[in-house]
């Protein structure tokens, strides 16, 4: 999956000399946790919600009317961003940015066409990522089962029987469990009868897990 199609294209962005309380203004209004600092077209770094807070903070501990002053007129953007961003490139992976993401602890990564800035992506957006591919807005059932052959010619075969009862596949994902080390095959479908899939599956040997069965009327 490309990063392109899933990042937040046209991102609001913010100069270096912008002072900190108008960017602590803007951060209140739009609510995002980064905003991407762009100087003459050029990227110059990402400013943290988090670090204007702190610096609020630290004035309002202070009880100083000069700090206050400070921070209210002279404090700018370039006072508090991290300069020199690590970025992605739109021909990047949002697996890409999972591994990037989790190597260094970052949850925002601005997205560049070569030098110029041209969308974000955040966790936020690899949350909506993983909301679409597990379909949860379309209420569909889902399960996984254990295997320890999860070759193409065996999950071709898992399809197969899943879908002999007439769902419509929407999604699969081979995970591995990192308490046991095995393998399971998450699936996520269309059906109104959840039971008979589950029964042909049991039929070829599949052990059956974690049930989500939306074909079942919902109380209230």
């Amino acid at each position: 999956m490309l990063i392109i199609n899933w990042m937040q294209k046209n991102p609001v962005t913010i100069p270096s000399d912008m002072t900190a309380s108008r960017a602590s203004e803007l951060f209140n209004q739009l609510k995002v946790p980064f905003i991407p600092v762009v100087d003459d077209g050029r990227l110059r770094g990402i400013l943290a919600r988090r670090d204007i807070r702190q610096a609020a903070a630290f004035v309002t501990a202070s009880q100083s009317v000069h700090e206050m002053n400070f921070f209210n007129t002279r404090m700018k953007v370039k006072d508090l961003m991290v300069r020199k961003p690590i970025t992605l490139s739109i021909d990047d992976t949002v697996e890409t940015a999972l591994e990037r993401g989790t190597k260094l602890g970052r949850g925002f990564f601005p997205v560049m066409d070569q030098d110029k800035l041209v969308g974000t992506i955040s966790d936020r957006d690899i949350f909506k990522t993983f909301y679409q591919l597990l379909g949860v807005e379309e209420k569909l059932c889902g399960f996984s089962v254990e295997s320890d052959d999860f070759t193409g010619e065996a999950v071709n075969e898992f399809v197969l029987a899943a879908c002999s009862t007439g769902a419509l596949l929407h999604s699969f994902f081979v995970l591995k469990n990192p308490q046991t080390g095995k393998k399971h095959l998450l699936m996520r479908l269309k059906t109104s009868n959840l039971p008979a899939v589950l029964s042909a599956l049991r039929e070829k040997g599949y052990k059956i897990l974690e049930v989500i069965d939306k074909s079942l009327p919902t109380a209230g």
